[in-house]
């Protein structure tokens, strides 16, 4: 079965020194640890979440799946032709058009505009936008522009499929509805997706929870 897979990996951030001019001390270098020797497995189309308090290496991890930073050592292995999307807590929208273009914008190559737009008409749908298709994303809610990174995310249709915080800014409502790929209505391609979240909220959509532990998982 595929699988995307972590050995022992690490990962530390290190701020360097610097001189204070207005009283003359030195601000020495410190390194902080923030995942040592994890290992993990992620199996295909099933949805794993990542749980844990606020610095324990949540996002870091997410960020390493995501292949925007490196391991200091370790290994992660995603099987070969995958690409992955990532949703971060602060999405990035194009504040002058539609909500619906800016999910047809996520779309790719290969497809016409109107392709795209028809496309997108369906992941505006599934995250519960489709009365505020027209809206540009300024008049939406911070929950609302939540829902449409999600569709963006949804619309590259990746193979790894990453939620940084993805109940971040939606009512008790929006969080608690089912998953698009798991419970409920399934989202509208064939590919599985896999689905690392941060954020306990998550935990209750999750087929694998993991919980950090001090610097490490």
């Amino acid at each position: 079965m595929d699988a995307v897979v972590l050995d022992h990996v690490d990962k530390a951030y290190t701020t360097y020194g610097t001189d204070i001019v207005l009283t003359g001390e030195t601000r020495p270098s410190r390194t902080r640890q923030v995942l040592r020797g994890l290992s993990l497995t992620i199996p295909a189309g099933e949805i794993t979440v990542i749980v844990g308090r606020s610095g324990c290496g949540k996002s870091t991890l997410l960020k390493l799946l995501a292949g925007t930073e490196m391991p200091d050592t370790g290994t992660i292995r995603i099987p070969e032709g995958w690409h992955s999307a990532m949703l971060s807590p602060d999405p990035y929208v194009i504040t002058w058009t539609s909500v619906q273009r800016n999910v047809a914008m996520a779309c790719g190559v290969g497809k016409t505009p109107e392709e795209r737009y028809e496309r997108a008409s369906e992941f505006v749908r599934l995250v519960g936008l489709k009365d505020y298709a027209d809206l540009t994303p300024v008049e939406l809610s911070t929950g609302m522009k939540q829902r449409l990174g999600i569709a963006q995310a949804m619309m590259e249709q990746p193979e790894l499929l990453i939620l940084d915080e993805p109940f971040n800014g939606l009512d008790s409502d929006g969080a608690a509805e089912p998953t698009p790929g798991h419970s409920g209505e399934a989202a509208p391609h064939d590919r599985a997706g896999y689905s690392p979240v941060g954020g306990g909220a998550a935990a209750g959509t999750a087929d694998h929870c993991h919980a950090p532990g001090q610097y490490d998982l």
